[in-house]
């Protein structure tokens, strides 16, 4: 009998059929230090008998995958290692799917819906040192590619950073790392992955990825190198050379238009696809003209500016962004060489025609620029555009006060100049002002102060209230005390002059 050992990583749920009470799932396992997959229906009944069903499909599917891998055993006995901890997470899981089946809380008419779609054996804020590192390396690799796949590049980073301590010649660990971080904007970082990777993996879809970076990077000279490296190597690739032409786009070298000819000539479909969705129309040479949207509009032909934005938010003209400031910038000489390329290679349904005759030159003038972006999206540097923008300065409380104050005593000041028949001599006015000014500033700031207090103020007396009471308020009798218990005795005339007496005469004189 032959002994094999399968690791349950994670489980998918593809889809369910409440008609027929089924779910089909896929499920990743380790078998023999290699990640597996194996896709089946599950029956849609209790936990328990839900989470029996599905162990006996794990071990006939994994029986089965031995079997077509050249297993000629007549027993195969498979072992699931963990299996008590392993039953518990299941039948956690399946009651959660039926729960959300069920849920009571539904609108009408609403569909039932199961939510939870994904099941990791072992969760991201475990600790799996405990288990063999081969089996880490799969389950860490399983967090990050459900991130990644998903497009959620923030989340899938501490992952992948963990999955290439892990295994550290794990090549593709490096290029998702690298694309996440990119994606991220932490474009410093995702270069240094860039690197790793092409180190590790030594192909050539790992140093072209690297060149890129670099040319993204505005790292020419050693963008330039790999390409060349390349090319020595493969003569006809196309992404090397194609990358050859974005460097001397760059640097706006005429020449780069002799490497798109040559491709024209081999492959024209694949030469307009790539100038339509991945050609990089960006010069970095200086000077550069700067252009408006209102100026970019006109000089293309476009009848309003909401036009040509939304086109350059799709990256089909040339531009640049600044999010910092949300603002949108054109610059002529990319604009130019865009539309050559363009119409050279007919890669637009319509030619592309310039207008130049509707902006004025003599205002525009060529600047020095630092362009700082990444695929289209750059926030520029020249000294015009980087002028820092005054911030408005609010009125303060005060301000505002003295303001009506102010208004207030210059609109009576007119009415009695013109009662009066005459005006105020402007110099005297204006000093007799400036000392109200100042007058009125330090009453009112000191009014405006706030007053912090902590608990119950004590009241504030003076010599004169502790001494003496308001004329006006007449003197209260102090009303005796009501206690609590039996009412004292009501005083007769008789026990009135007997106590009279007793206090005249105290006993022993």
């Amino acid at each position: 009998m032959a002994q094999y050992e399968v690791t349950l990583v994670a489980i998918d749920i593809r889809k369910w059929d409440l008609e027929s009470q089924r779910l089909s799932l896929t499920t990743y396992f380790v078998m023999d230090d290699e990640e597996k997959t194996h896709m089946f229906e599950l029956s849609i009944i209790q936990p328990p008998e839900m989470v029996e069903e599905f162990l006996g499909k794990i071990r006939v599917g994994c029986e089965q995958k031995m079997r077509n891998g050249g297993v000629t055993d007549e027993q195969i006995n498979i072992t699931l290692p963990n299996e008590t901890y392993l039953r518990q997470k299941l039948y956690n899981y399946f009651k959660r799917i039926l729960l959300e089946l069920n849920n009571p809380k539904r609108k009408k008419g609403q569909s039932k819906m199961i939510f939870t779609t994904h099941m990791d054996v072992y969760n991201e804020n475990q600790d799996v040192s405990f288990l063999p590192q081969i089996i880490q390396f799969f389950v860490v690799l399983n967090w990050a590619r459900k991130y990644y796949e998903k497009e959620d590049y923030q989340r899938a980073v501490e992952p992948l950073r963990k999955l290439v301590k892990i295994k550290p010649d794990f090549g593709l660990g490096y290029k998702w790392l690298a694309r996440s971080l990119k994606k991220i904007r932490k474009y410093e970082d995702a270069t240094r992955f860039y690197e790793k990777y092409a180190e590790v993996d030594n192909s050539t879809d790992a140093w072209l990825d690297l060149a890129k970076s670099y040319r993204k990077g505005k790292i020419f000279d050693k963008s330039e190198q790999i390409y060349q490296d390349i090319m020595k190597e493969e003569p006809e690739n196309k992404e090397a050379r194609i990358g050859m032409a974005q460097i001397k786009f760059a640097r706006n070298e005429p020449d780069f238009l002799n490497i798109l000819d040559d491709l024209y000539k081999e492959d024209p479909d694949w030469l307009k696809k790539w100038l339509g969705e991945e050609f990089n129309f960006r010069i970095y040479a200086s000077p550069k003209t700067p252009l408006t949207p209102i100026q970019a509009s006109s000089y293309l032909g476009y009848d309003k500016v909401f036009e040509l934005t939304q086109h350059a938010f799709r990256n089909e003209v040339p531009s640049h962004f600044n999010p910092s400031r949300a603002r949108m910038s054109f610059y002529k000489e990319e604009l130019d060489n865009w539309a050559l390329v363009m119409n050279r290679f007919s890669v637009g349904s319509e030619e592309i025609v310039l207008h130049p005759e509707n902006i004025s030159l003599e205002t525009v003038k060529p600047i020095e620029v630092n362009v700082n972006e990444d695929d289209g999206e750059g926030e520029e540097s020249e000294k015009e555009l980087k002028e820092p923008t005054r911030p408005v300065k609010r009125s303060t409380k005060v301000e505002e006060i003295l303001r009506k104050i102010r208004e207030s005593r210059a609109e009576a000041q007119a009415r009695a100049a013109r009662a009066a028949g005459g005006e105020q001599a402007p110099a005297a006015a204006a000093d007799r002002e400036t000392a109200q000014e100042t007058t009125e500033r330090e009453t009112v700031e000191e009014k405006a102060k706030p007053v912090k207090r902590r608990g119950r103020p004590p009241k504030k007396q003076t010599e004169a209230t502790r001494t003496s009471k308001p004329a006006e308020e007449p003197e209260r009798a102090e009303k005796p005390k009501r206690r609590r218990g039996r009412p004292p005795k009501k005083k007769t005339a008789e026990s009135d002059e007997q106590s009279d007496n007793t206090n005249e005469n105290p006993p022993g004189e």
